[in-house]
């Protein structure tokens, strides 16, 4: 099964946070300099590192991801995030996170 993990970590209160990222056997560790949305975070290890994504936006629903890493929706089996373990009920663009959580990612068949 292909997981994506990112992992925030807040240093300090007044630090800028460290978001860790295993993505099958490629590990990323950026840092970003506030609490945001998933897709935010995302978007900050495709500035800064070989991570890729793509996706798009759905009115009303916010950011859904097509592929990570070159692995795309398909077959029935899709991107699914969970935030510190529970499947998210919003789009990634809506999906706010802060230090201490675990986001993953999941290529799991679809419902």
């Amino acid at each position: 099964a292909v997981t994506a993990v990112f992992v925030y970590v807040l240093q300090t209160a007044i630090a800028p946070t460290t978001l860790s990222a295993t993505i099958g056997e490629n590990s990323y560790t950026i840092t970003a300099t506030a609490d945001g949305t998933v897709i935010e975070a995302m978007r900050a290890f495709a500035s800064t590192s070989s991570f890729t994504f793509t996706g798009r936006d759905y009115p009303g629903l916010g950011f859904f991801v097509d592929s990570i890493n070159g692995k795309q929706n398909a077959d029935g089996k899709y991107w699914v995030f969970y935030v510190n373990g529970v499947s998210a009920s919003v789009g990634a663009s809506s999906a706010r996170v802060k230090a201490g959580d675990i986001v993953e990612w999941k290529y799991e068949k679809g419902y």
